[in-house]
């Protein structure tokens, strides 16, 4: 199943105090396909735009967001559309003017009939597509007549209907779509050009599944199954510029209709509006129609021309986020360390009768299995590092305490595997906003331990975890070391593990030893004396990011036979982690391996070369990802992946 929007490609110029902003793709149809795209649907774009820098732009703004764009005809002769968005100050507010001509040079690059070909459009929809419009123009009318598929249509100007009598401006909408979405403006033109008392009496003449009515400050209309349902604002942002506004309102409705299988269900309603309220909100705080999804395109002027017909685009670099997440890293987990999250660790009262449970899952398993060992040093009393879904299988009854970790503090599998336990003896580690948790989960206030602080609010983006990883480890390390009395500075401890790693790694992960992966695609990784937390986190990370594959041998084990796959497949390259002491077996073991394999090993022993290598798998694959070139933390998944990744149900 696609969303398909079918119209002519439009470029958007903006400008504010008669300066050039930069531009960015536009039209009502193609916004709500950007929209869409952003959430992880499947979009597809059946259009047209003239051979032109305008109509690159247009492409590439929706090629930016993973829209397929191979439907996209380019006509030769022909100038691509383009508005004029001019911003500009009175009394304190903003306040703005689209016009199709040039504020400059006063040119006019607009056509008007539509140039797209129907017959090629008619040829290539599929039987599942869902199909999007935003104007009722003769080529969109012949593809609405003459399809069997789901429509959508978002009209929000009624210029169009002025030409048109009462009997064609019915015959056009009258059960011909799924959804209707209509601006405040339009509903009203059509009331009074109607002669219709309310809104129920228009959806009963046009009988769309549903009918919602966007009225700006006022909340939005919904009506469904001859049903009305008004709702107010609840939320309204910082209003900058309410363009997209409308446009992001409607995409967050399709999604929550194709969700609900297009069931529109009275008690469901509200929930999808107070989304597209949120959606909305974050949209009228930028500038542009598409500003909260991609910053507009900037643009070089080129001789005397004026920038608005000839122009080069200026590409900004590529910042991957492995790199800022992994440049940030020592600020953010010498923050945690600082916070008073220590101090509430202090107060669960851990002693050598508590059986504990350490419950995380992806990025956050390091942590629960770096604080598991830390408490089972400390008082020697039973302590279990489970994935989420393993409690469901075990008895528990035994358990006086279970320690959850989860970067936002709200994920589906931790919050579900602690259900069954009582709310007093459960923890969670996190660095999510406190309010945020208290409302979406069933967690005690004073057993949240959140390491966010005032100094310390930005959180990582993408898939992967550093800060999620090694921020949690470094708060029970503090607790270690203050319980044994070490005569270690904890925030020192922190920046030369960083710094030695930084190094240490950078001169090892080069092209030579890449390549030698490549050959199989595939890592062994001996993990034992204190290195587990490490080698779980590089498995997790390099099998997230779908690069390599990932063996993971315990050391003693491997020589029960697993060296057979090691020698018969030629899956011979390792990544061996070690704590500074040395042990007979490891000696007749690294011999075995014939230096085909990268050494991390720690400068000390026990716990502290537990959380110093947890450290080293950071940098580890940090470095291979940049040997390749490729951000690590940001991998493409199938829309059928995300499906299961964003999967919220019971376990």
């Amino acid at each position: 199943m696609r969303v398909v929007s079918i119209g002519d490609l439009v470029t958007d110029f903006y400008y504010k105090d008669d300066k050039l902003l930069g531009v960015n793709g536009g039209m009502t149809s193609q916004n709500i396909i950007a929209n869409l795209a952003k959430m992880g649907l499947k979009t597809t774009v059946f259009a047209c735009c003239g051979n032109d820098d305008q109509g690159k732009i247009a492409i590439k703004s929706l090629e930016k967001l993973k829209v397929d764009i191979d439907n996209i005809k380019i006509v030769e002769g022909t100038r691509t559309r383009c508005f004029h968005v001019s911003y500009y100050e009175k009394n304190g507010k903003l306040f703005l003017t689209s016009k199709k001509r040039c504020p400059f040079c006063n040119s006019k690059k607009w056509y008007d009939e539509s140039l797209l070909e129907t017959n090629y459009v008619l040829a290539n929809i599929k039987t599942d597509d869902i199909l999007v419009f935003d104007n009722l123009n003769i080529k969109n009318q012949i593809i609405i007549d003459n399809t069997i598929n789901k429509k959508i249509i978002d009209l929000g100007q009624y210029f169009e209907l002025e030409n048109m009598s009462n009997d064609e401006i019915i015959k056009k909408l009258k059960q011909k779509f799924e959804i209707i979405n209509f601006n405040e403006r339009v509903s009203n033109y059509l009331l009074k050009r109607l002669n219709l008392k309310n809104d129920i009496d228009l959806y009963k003449i046009i009988n769309p599944n549903l009918m919602t009515i966007t009225r700006g400050e006022d909340g939005a209309t919904f009506i469904a199954n001859n049903k009305v349902h008004n709702f107010e604002l609840e939320l309204k942002g910082d209003v900058v510029d309410s363009t997209g506004a409308g446009d992001a309102f409607i995409s967050s409705v399709i999604k929550d209709s194709i969700k609900n299988d297009f069931k529109y269900d009275s008690h469901k309603l509200k929930k999808w509006y107070l989304k597209s309220n949120k959606l909305t909100a974050k949209v009228v705080s930028k500038i542009g129609a598409r500003g909260h999804i991609n910053s507009l395109f900037k643009l070089k002027k080129v001789n005397e021309t004026c920038t608005c017909d000839k122009f080069d685009l200026i590409e900004r670099k590529k910042i991957k986020r492995c790199n800022i997440n992994i440049n940030n890293l020592e600020k953010r987990v010498i923050n945690a360390v600082n916070s008073p999250a220590c101090k509430k660790l202090e107060e669960i009262g851990f002693c050598k009768d508590t059986n504990c449970l350490f419950i995380g899952t992806g990025g956050s398993y390091a942590g629960s299995i770096f604080s598991s060992k830390v408490i089972n040093a400390l008082y020697g009393c039973n302590t279990y590092s489970l994935y989420p879904r393993d409690i469901l299988y075990r008895n528990n009854s035994n358990i006086n305490k279970i320690i959850l970790f989860s970067y936002s503090g709200t994920t589906n599998d931790i919050v579900c595997s602690a259900r069954e336990f009582d709310k007093k003896d459960v923890y969670i580690i996190t660095k999510g906003e406190l309010q945020n948790i208290v409302l979406k989960t069933d967690f005690l206030k004073e057993n949240i331990l959140s390491y966010r602080t005032a100094s310390n609010k930005g959180k990582e983006r993408g898939f992967l975890s550093f800060e999620g990883a090694v921020a949690p480890a470094a708060i029970f390390l503090k607790y270690y070391l203050e319980k044994v009395n070490y005569d270690i500075d904890i925030n020192d401890f922190i920046k030369k593990s960083i710094m030695y790693w930084d190094r240490q790694i950078e001169g090892l992960v080069d092209k030579k030893i890449i390549e030698k992966i490549k050959k199989n695609n595939l890592v062994n990784i001996f993990r034992g004396d204190y290195t587990d937390a490490a080698c779980y986190d590089l498995e997790s990370k390099i099998i997230e990011s779908g690069i390599f594959n990932c063996i993971i041998h315990e050391k003693k084990n491997f020589s029960h036979g697993r060296f057979i796959n090691y020698e018969n497949l030629g899956n011979n390259f390792s990544i061996y982690f070690k704590q500074k002491s040395t042990t007979k077996y490891e000696i007749e073991l690294l011999k075995y391996l014939d230096n085909d394999y990268i050494l991390i090993e720690s400068k000390y022993d026990g716990i502290l070369a537990e959380f110093d290598l947890l450290i080293a798998s950071q940098f580890i694959i940090y470095y291979i990802g940049k040997v390749l070139d490729i951000d690590v933390s940001k991998p493409i998944y199938s829309d059928n992946a995300m499906k299961i990744y964003f999967y919220k149900g019971g376990l």
